[in-house]
């Protein structure tokens, strides 16, 4: 493969990538990313579709256990006296913490889905994503094929395909 191709040659099938439809539980995500994680790849978020298999946005890991947070350490709020370091306070909210994990199977993806401002086209040239990921802060990129998303395409894919470019023989020493 080459810098010079398309993305069509080098993402992941969405498939092969964890996603969840918007009414999925945070329960249905671990499930699915625990299945996930029985092979090679670790994934760092999980897409979230539509019932048409069109983006509603993704769920970093980060995210997922913001998601599990209660309510009032969720918040910004400050009250007063509060420390900067809430969680030395971990063993007063452990509890709280330990039930909102049980409570997983109640929890909405779709209330806690992080949009994703950049797509790309399955058609498009290797080179939009190389400027894509350069200007974006961005590590992984939908991949669509009209509206539908189809997979996506990795930074780490990008560098992959970048480094081989540099490296190659063909670049001529000065």
């Amino acid at each position: 493969m080459s810098i010079t191709g398309t993305v069509r040659e080098l993402y992941i099938p969405l498939a092969d990538y964890p996603h969840v439809k918007s009414d999925a539980t945070l329960r249905d995500v671990f499930a699915v990313l625990h299945a996930s994680c029985s092979s090679a790849e670790l994934f760092k978020s999980i897409l979230v579709v539509d019932e048409r298999d069109r983006l509603v946005g993704m769920l970093g890991l980060k995210n997922l256990l913001h998601a599990l947070l209660p309510d009032y350490l969720r918040s910004s709020v400050k009250f007063q006296g509060a420390g900067d370091d809430l969680s030395a306070l971990a063993a007063l909210w452990q509890d709280d913490c330990v039930e909102a994990f049980h409570s997983a199977h109640k929890i909405f993806v779709r209330d806690h889905v992080v949009p994703l401002p950049n797509t790309i086209q399955a058609d498009d040239p290797l080179v939009k994503a190389v400027f894509i990921f350069a200007t974006a802060a961005v590590n992984l990129l939908p991949v669509t094929d009209g509206q539908r998303v189809i997979g996506v395409l990795r930074l780490v894919a990008i560098i992959d395909e970048v480094t081989s470019e540099i490296l190659s023989e063909q670049v001529v020493k000065a």
